[in-house]
């Protein structure tokens, strides 16, 4: 594509062509000879008027001179009746191209001489008379002899206007035809370039830019248009190569984003799956260290009564040896009596302590390593848990109360709920009262007016730091890292709270004043897709 590159006269698109009529040379052509048109045809009917009033006026002015002429010599005539004479004075009006009659008439009208037809009238007719008058000699009194009448035709004044407005009209066409057709060769050096320009733009806005632009070495304005048309071709072909290279640019993005999700989701995925195991983990480790508090704490009720009925077994024997060697004395009796009966007592005193201790080691194992979703008692399954809890921190000093009053019916997730209460129970055995007395921890709860279950862990340890407060229940933040902390607790309690249990947690603390986490759930937990089981609360 050269700069001095001619276009060819091709059509212009279907779409845009404009009509002839419609086109800018029959237009300015239009603009200019119509009023030149319009101009000629005034001047020739102006020169027809004036030509035509000039002749009229001209011709009576003749017709009038001639009758003047006539009159002193036709007076003399007539008065003396001398026809011939009279003949041979109008004989040479007769000779004058635009007669048309003339008479010499007496005082009763009879003509005595005449010429002509005297009763043509009507447009382009002139008609002059004169009175005939004679002063009779010695008297001084004028006296009327007669008339004279002549008549001469405009015709040929007419034919000379109309063919003068011909010359005017064949000059003004004659002017008007050059006009044209200079003001053609002038705008067709115009428009020519400027509708193969036209055409230009309809292919460079359809995008199209391998085309030949209409470029002539002309140094006038449409030189400019077309160095500006050859500069606009150059910038729409290289927009059109950028936005090419974009949408290349933009699929290989696509298809590095469609590459990095579905990285991402698998991510995700194992993620979501790393999650749920180390949920497991965590309940199967805080199931672990149950067993482990629960075993020993078990390990007491039953040695004791292992111990009782050892102790009892050896007073059984003793009495059935008194019973044998027939000294058997009401002393002996009454003491070995006592014996029994104490004997019993404690044997029913712990192995009901560790028959407890098993029922809600059963219960709260049975809920955390299950999904089922139940109807229960808040203050029942609260109290189990905390039962089980007790025994790994019997040994911290500190001491945990529950108070939450009976009758709370739930139906929800006991698993997700001990879960949670025990990560954060457990949480607060850890890290409330590091380096600071053992204090207490309070689980306490009750029904808002709106009917939603409130449920606190409150302790009087050391507090949370402000800072630490927005990121608690991030994954993997802990402020134990390296000492047996995974940053994982809180955040798996806050998880079953807002997607299990279908209700909102928060925390409020201040250093040095203790920290109480709030739990505020509907008493029906939203449903998850899993098992359901219909049960009594507190069973």
């Amino acid at each position: 594509m050269h700069r001095g590159a001619e276009a060819s006269s091709g059509a212009a698109p279907s779409g845009l062509a404009v009509p002839p009529w419609n086109g800018l040379l029959v237009r300015t052509l239009a603009l200019i000879c119509l009023p030149l048109m319009l101009a000629v045809a005034v001047a020739a009917l102006a020169a027809i008027d004036f030509t035509s009033r000039d002749a009229d006026a001209a011709l009576a002015g003749r017709a009038r001179q001639i009758a003047q002429m006539l009159a002193g010599g036709a007076a003399e005539i007539l008065w003396h009746v001398d026809v011939a004479a009279a003949r041979e004075l109008i004989l040479p009006v007769a000779r004058d191209p635009d007669f048309v009659a003339v008479a010499i008439l007496d005082g009763d009208g009879v003509p005595v001489a005449a010429l002509g037809d005297l009763s043509a009238a009507g447009p382009g007719i002139v008609a002059e008379r004169v009175v005939l008058d004679r002063t009779l000699p010695g008297q001084g009194v004028t006296r009327r002899i007669g008339t004279l009448e002549l008549r001469l035709s405009g015709r040929r004044a007419e034919d000379l206007a109309a063919e003068r407005a011909r010359s005017i009209v064949l000059a003004g066409a004659v002017v008007m035809a050059a006009v044209a057709a200079i003001l053609f060769l002038i705008l067709r050096g115009v428009t020519r370039p400027v509708r193969a320009m036209t055409v230009a733009l309809s292919e460079l806005a359809a995008s199209r830019t391998d085309i030949a632009l209409p470029v002539r070495r002309r140094r006038d304005e449409i030189g400019r248009m077309a160095e500006a048309l050859v500069t606009l071709r150059e910038h729409a072909a290289e927009r059109l190569r950028f936005i090419e290279r974009q949408s290349h640019l933009m699929e290989e993005i696509e298809r590095t984003v469609d590459e990095r999700t579905a990285e991402l989701r698998a991510a995700l995925d194992t993620l979501r799956r790393a999650q749920d195991e180390l949920v497991r983990t965590e309940k199967m480790a805080a199931l672990g260290g149950m067993v482990a508090a629960m075993a020993h704490e078990i390990n007491t009720p039953l040695g004791n009564s292992l111990t009782v009925a050892t102790t009892l077994a050896d007073e059984i024997d003793r009495f059935q040896a008194l019973v044998a060697g027939k000294e058997l004395r009401r002393s002996a009796l009454r003491d070995a009596s006592e014996s029994f009966g104490t004997a019993g007592r404690l044997l029913v005193a712990n192995l009901t302590r560790a028959a407890e201790l098993i029922g809600s080691f059963k219960r709260v194992a049975v809920d955390q390593t299950s999904e089922l979703r139940r109807g229960f008692d808040l203050a029942d399954v609260c109290g189990e848990i905390v039962t089980t809890l007790w025994p790994s921190h019997k040994g911290s000093g500190c001491r945990i109360a529950v108070d939450i009053p009976p009758g709370i019916a739930m139906d929800s997730y006991p698993g997700a709920l001990g879960q949670v209460l025990g990560n954060l129970v457990t949480n607060a055995f850890i890290h409330a009262f590091d380096g600071v007395p053992p204090g207490t921890i309070r689980v306490t709860g009750g029904l808002q007016d709106d009917g939603m279950v409130v449920l606190e862990v409150i302790d009087d340890g050391r507090g949370i730091p402000a800072a630490d407060l927005p990121r608690i229940f991030d994954p993997f933040f802990t402020t134990r890292l390296g000492f047996g902390g995974s940053g994982l607790g809180l955040h798996i309690t806050y998880a079953l709270v807002t997607r299990v249990l279908g209700g909102r947690i928060s925390v409020d603390s201040e250093p040095g004043r203790g920290t109480r986490f709030t739990l505020v759930l509907d008493r029906t937990a939203p449903l998850q897709g899993g098992p359901e089981i219909r049960a009594v609360a507190g069973t």
